[in-house]
C-alpha cells in the first residue's frame, strides 16, 4: 500500500494470485414458500481441491490488515475501488456482514452525489421536460414476444429491465466503461468480439440515448455505459438491467461484484444431453485477434483448458425431443426407421460470465448450440434452414432492489426484484417444428411454447421440481 498500489488492487491481486476463485458465497437461487433464498453452491470433487482449499494463514491476516485500512479509507473511495474491494472480498469468501454494509453506504452516498449533480445541471440547461420520466411505460413480459424493437419490460424507481431482441449489439464505448465493467466477476461476459458486421446491426446504447436519456441522465453517460449493467451477444434475446439513477447503477453493480444477481438462460442443443449431468466447470481461455494497427476486437474463439479461467455453469435439461425426417430436406434418402435427429432443451445458471461460455461449455460436452456458426460450423447450414439464429435467450434475471435506509440498517438488503421473458417468437416457431420423445418433456416443451411468462420456473425451481418428483411417496396406513 505504501508503493502506492491501492488497497482494492492489492485484495484483488490476492484473491487471484492465490487462486481464491471459488463457488459464489451467496447467490439468489430460486424460491421456495414464495420467497427467494440465498444458498452456498457445492463443490464436485474435480474441483474442491483446488476452489474451495483453506486460504494460508498469512494470506488470511493482510485480507484482514487491508479490511481495516479500507475500512478507515473507505471516504476516499471512487465507485470502481469499491467494486473492486467488493469484488476481492466475495471472490475470497472474507466478505462479512459489517464489510458489505459500510461499501453499500459509501456506494450509495456517491450515487446520490452524482444524481444530485446530475439533476442540477439538467434543471440548469435546456428543458427537457421535468416530467419525462412519467412517459416512460413499462409494457410488462405477459404475452407473445414479437417486438423486434427494445422496450422497456419492468421497471423500478432506480433501475428498468430492457428486453434486447436478437441481432441488436450491446456494447461499451468508453475506456472508463470498460474498466468499470471488468471489476465485476461478469468480466469478460457476452457481447465481444463476434465475427459478423457490426456496422450493420442496431446499437442498443443508441435507443437508449434516444428513448431514455431525456429523463434519465445517467443514460447519456458513456462513462457509466449509458446505464447498462451487463451485455449480451448480439444474436442473444432477452432481459438487460439499466441504471435509471448513479445510485441504481452503484448498486446493482456491487451486487455483481458480490455473486448476488441470478442470471438464468434456455438454449435448444443438438443430441440428448444426460438428464443427471447438473454443473460444468471448466476452465474457458479466451482468445481475441484484433484489427491491424488497433484495440479493436474483430474475432473471438474460446476453448476449455487448463490455462483458462474458472468457468462455472449448471444445467437442467427440460426435454429431449427429436426433429421428425419429414421436415428435413434430405429425409427423402434417409434410412427407413430413422427417428429424426436429437435435440435438448436446457436451462442453465451462470456462476461466471466468460466470453461465450455456455456456448463453449455445452460444445465441450458434446451437445454444441443450435445454428451456432462459430462452435459447431458443421452443422450450421442445415441448422440454419430451420432455425435463424443461435438459440439462446436469457429468460430470467433476479436481484435486490436499491435498500432503504430501515432496509440497510436491518438486513442490508432491499427486496427481491425477479423478471422472467419467454421465448421470442422466432425461437418459438423453431421449437415447434419438433416432438417431444416423452411426457415430461412433452410438458416443459408445452411451457416454453406457450409464450407466457407465468409458465416458466427458476432455474431452482426446475432442480427442487424434480427432487420432490423423485422422492419415494409415503405410503398409505390404515386407521
Amino acid at each position: 500500500c505504501t508503493a502506492g498500489m491501492p488497497l482494492t488492487r492489492l485484495a484483488g491481486r490476492l484473491a487471484r494470485s492465490h487462486r481464491l476463485w471459488r463457488h459464489p458465497q451467496r447467490q439468489l437461487t430460486g424460491y421456495r414458500h414464495g420467497a427467494l433464498q440465498l444458498r452456498a453452491c457445492a463443490s464436485t470433487s474435480e474441483v474442491a481441491a483446488e476452489e474451495d482449499a483453506d486460504i494460508p494463514p498469512e494470506v488470511s491476516e493482510l485480507f484482514q490488515t487491508l479490511r481495516g485500512e479500507a475500512l478507515r479509507r473507505l471516504d476516499e473511495f471512487g465507485p470502481i475501488h469499491l467494486f473492486s474491494l467488493c469484488w476481492a472480498y466475495s471472490t475470497a469468501r472474507l466478505m462479512d456482514d459489517e464489510l458489505q454494509r459500510q461499501v453499500t453506504r459509501a456506494a450509495l452516498r456517491l450515487g446520490r452525489a452524482r444524481d444530485l449533480e446530475a439533476q442540477s445541471k439538467r434543471l440548469s440547461g435546456p428543458n427537457t421536460g421535468s416530467e419525462a420520466s412519467n412517459a416512460i411505460e413499462a409494457r410488462g413480459l405477459e404475452g407473445p414476444m414479437t417486438s423486434q424493437e427494445p422496450f422497456v419490460a419492468e421497471q423500478g424507481e432506480h433501475w428498468m429491465a430492457i428486453y434486447k431482441p436478437a441481432h441488436w449489439q450491446v456494447s461499451v464505448d468508453s475506456r472508463e466503461a470498460t474498466k468499470m465493467a471488468a471489476v465485476t466477476p461478469f468480466e469478460d461476459e457476452e457481447g465481444e468480439g463476434e465475427e459478423e458486421s457490426q456496422q450493420e446491426r442496431p446499437k442498443l446504447h443508441s435507443w437508449i440515448r434516444q428513448q431514455l436519456a431525456p429523463a434519465f441522465p445517467i443514460c447519456n453517460d458513456a462513462m457509466e455505459a449509458f446505464g447498462l449493467l451487463h451485455r449480451l451477444d448480439a444474436q442473444t434475446s432477452g432481459m438487460l438491467v439499466c441504471a435509471k439513477s448513479y445510485v441504481g447503477a452503484y448498486w446493482i453493480r456491487l451486487q455483481w461484484c458480490s455473486y448476488a444477481v441470478d442470471k438464468e438462460y434456455v438454449c435448444l442443443v443438438h443430441g440428448w444431453v444426460d438428464r443427471s449431468q447438473r454443473e460444468i466447470h471448466k476452465r474457458i481461455r479466451i482468445d481475441k485477434r484484433k484489427a491491424p494497427n488497433s484495440r479493436r476486437t474483430i474475432s473471438t474463439h474460446c476453448t476449455v483448458g487448463a490455462n483458462g479461467k474458472p468457468s462455472f455453469t449448471e444445467l437442467y435439461t427440460l426435454a429431449h425431443l427429436r426433429r421428425p425426417p419429414t421436415q428435413r430436406p434430405d429425409a427423402d434418402v434417409l434410412a427407413e426407421g430413422n427417428d429424426g435427429e436429437p435435440y435438448s432443451l436446457v436451462v442453465l445458471k451462470l456462476h461466471t460470465g466468460r466470453t461465450h461460455q455456455i456456448r463453449v461449455h455445452m460444445q465441450s460436452i458434446g451437445h454444441p448450440l443450435v445454428t451456432d456458426s462459430k462452435y459447431a460450423e458443421e452443422k450450421h447450414s442445415a441448422d440454419k434452414v430451420w432455425c435463424s439464429r443461435n438459440f439462446l435467450h436469457t429468460y430470467r434475471l433476479a436481484f435486490r432492489d436499491v435498500p432503504s435506509d430501515e432496509e440497510l440498517d436491518e438486513s442490508g438488503l432491499g427486496s427481491i426484484r425477479e423478471l422472467c421473458c419467454p421465448l421470442p417468437e422466432d425461437l418459438r416457431s423453431s421449437l415447434s417444428q419438433l416432438e417431444a420423445i416423452d411426457e415430461v418433456s412433452k410438458q416443459h416443451m408445452s411451457d416454453w411454447l406457450d409464450g407466457n411468462a407465468s409458465g416458466l420456473r427458476p432455474f431452482q425451481a426446475y432442480l427442487e421440481a424434480e427432487s420432490d418428483s423423485s422422492r419415494p411417496q409415503a405410503a398409505n396406513t390404515p386407521e
